[in-house]
């Protein structure tokens, strides 16, 4: 078993949860859920390079639009676990990275909607807008608390 050399503190389950990543449709969605739940804002986990890694490679392998078989819609946990991960430490390229994602997977939506006009355009888009609206308040928060700390 390896030690983490990153702060990380669940090296075992990062390397099932990279593994499920590597699979189906549902293990990755249930990597993607994993992350969410492991990586919240301000809890003390520090994000690994990997996790960043892990999130948008399920994204990328399904063209940023990883939706549900049985209803078509967007699954939620890849919203979540972007925010999750991008919100995590308040870190700047950690923010940006979490919008750039979020702007795929918006992107993905609207040539979807384009090609195939689909009827959950409304409700998924709106998912990914929350995500970001999270993200962008994260940002303001981490301009706030670097002002607040080099005026103290």
């Amino acid at each position: 078993m390896t030690e983490p050399t990153d702060g990380a503190g669940f090296p075992e389950l990062f390397g099932v949860v990279r593994d499920y990543a590597r699979r189906d449709r549902d293990h990755q969605v249930t990597a993607l859920r994993v992350l969410s739940a492991a990586y919240l804002p301000l809890e003390g986990t520090l994000p690994t390079p990997e996790a960043r890694q892990v999130v948008e490679e399920i994204l990328v392998r399904n063209e940023f639009l990883l939706t549900d078989p049985v209803t078509g819609q967007l699954e939620p946990a890849s919203v979540d676990a972007v925010v999750s991960v991008a919100t995590s430490r308040l870190d700047e390229d950690d923010l940006r990275w979490g919008a750039a994602c979020l702007l795929g997977v918006m992107d993905a939506l609207r040539r979807r909607a384009q090609r195939e006009g689909y009827e959950t355009y409304v409700l998924d888009a709106d998912e990914v807008l929350d995500g970001l609206e999270t993200i962008f308040a994260a940002d303001l928060v981490e301009d706030v608390i670097e002002d607040a700390l080099d005026e103290g």
